[in-house]
């Protein structure tokens, strides 16, 4: 026969595996179901100039200068890293890291051995 202290240790430890095991089962769900979203990595064009100063403030950062790599979800211009080195911007209301180490690794290496890292739930896609 189990004691007190037992009985209620087993208590707790059947809740937490259970909780564990609902924990898990979510976060399958949402993995499973999460949209995959298509980014483009790009040179900047003088036409990017209005959405780079909106992300630089966004980002409360001066905007880049020089040679620029941006990262784009849905069109839409979300992260940049100066092609000569310096501070990335990005915005700051969306999960962006990924993307910066994306560009940031798309300005380290040479052209020839350039290979992004494999992110699930991200399709690059480099722009001409």
């Amino acid at each position: 026969m189990l004691s007190t202290a037992s009985y209620v240790a087993a208590e707790q430890l059947a809740d937490r595996q259970a909780d564990a095991r609902a924990f898990h089962a979510a976060s399958e769900a949402a993995s499973t179901v999460a949209p995959r979203e298509d980014v483009v990595l790009r040179r900047s064009t003088a036409q990017d100039a209005a959405a780079l100063v909106r992300l630089a403030q966004l980002d409360g950062a001066p905007r880049p200068v020089g040679a620029v790599l941006v990262a784009e979800l849905d069109g839409e211009i979300v992260a940049a890293v100066p092609v000569e080195g310096g501070r990335a911007i990005a915005d700051p209301f969306r999960p962006t890291a990924e993307l910066v180490a994306l560009l940031n690794a798309r300005t380290r290496k040479p052209a020839a051995s350039r290979r992004l890292p494999r992110l699930p739930h991200l399709r690059p896609r480099i722009a001409a």
